[in-house]
């Protein structure tokens, strides 16, 4: 699952077509597009939110997203720690109620450490002009320019079924575990 923030909004407005970041507010009555980093303080924005639509403007743009994608912002490089669990060395980052923990050697711990931002787009909105969008759940990155400064992927997971099976004695030692959790769920006092 994936659960960041801020939720980004991003992409082109149709009416201009010039790219912007935002929150929410992209589809209020008197929309809040940042298009210039100038916009982040005429817009009363600060603190930590200000800090990550700076980074998302900057670093969002290149990318060449065409429509609207929405987004949760995963982490920004400050947000990164180095933290050991169980005497393995992990890169973590929270960016809402849970903590995101990769093993530090991994391919994808080493892309997330040399990115500026991460982001997990989930929504696509399509339209003549933001207030007459509409959305849809998805978001097909597989057209977007790659780079180093941004990791990014979509919400969806992969289908493992077919690829991922357990041997019977595995199989035995889950039902096992599962099913001494349920005796246990059972003596807890509601």
């Amino acid at each position: 699952k994936w659960d960041g923030a801020p939720a980004i909004f991003c992409g082109i407005d149709p009416e201009d077509g010039q790219f912007f970041v935002g929150t929410k507010a992209v589809f209020s009555k008197t929309a809040k597009l940042i298009k210039h980093e100038g916009d982040i303080e005429y817009f009363g924005i600060s603190g930590g939110l200000a800090s990550k639509l700076k980074v998302a403007l900057k670093e969002l743009s290149p990318l060449g997203i065409t429509d609207v994608l929405q987004g949760d912002m995963m982490f920004s490089r400050e947000d990164i720690k180095h933290t050991t669990i169980d005497g393995e060395r992990f890169i973590t980052f929270q960016p809402n109620t849970i903590v995101y923990a990769i093993p530090e050697k991994s391919d994808l711990a080493q892309s997330i450490l040399v990115a500026n931002m991460g982001i997990v787009f989930h929504t696509t909105y399509k339209g003549s002009s933001l207030p007459d969008m509409s959305a849809s759940f998805g978001a097909d990155v597989s057209g977007l320019k790659r780079t180093s400064n941004v990791w990014f992927q979509n919400a969806e997971y992969p289908d493992k079924s077919g690829s991922i099976t357990m041997t019977s004695k595995e199989t035995d030692v889950v039902t096992k575990l599962l099913s001494n959790a349920g005796k246990m769920f059972h003596k807890i006092d509601s």
